[in-house]
């Protein structure tokens, strides 16, 4: 049974782990010019498909975050993963 105690002080900590990817998911293409479509444009692909693979990536990217904040999550709430 999970801890109802350690949900509520890794809750907000878990959902600001998620912050710094959100954010620069958000800003790609506007500040910056994405590796991977750059390289693509360059490598001869339309911009369709450079644009399709960065896209890619950044799902990707946000997907493996969500699954590892989750992860440690539930690691804290069973007690497997705690500070000495």
């Amino acid at each position: 049974m999970l801890s109802g105690a350690r949900l509520e002080i890794v809750r907000p900590a878990a959902s600001d782990a998620l912050l710094p990817g959100l954010d620069q998911t958000r800003t790609v293409g506007l500040v910056t010019l994405p590796g991977a479509f750059v390289g693509m444009l360059l490598g001869g692909a339309s911009p369709v498909e450079a644009g399709a693979v960065q896209l890619f990536v950044l799902v990707a990217l946000m997907a493996v975050q969500v699954v590892a904040v989750a992860v440690v999550l539930e690691l804290v709430a069973r007690g497997l993963l705690h500070r000495d």
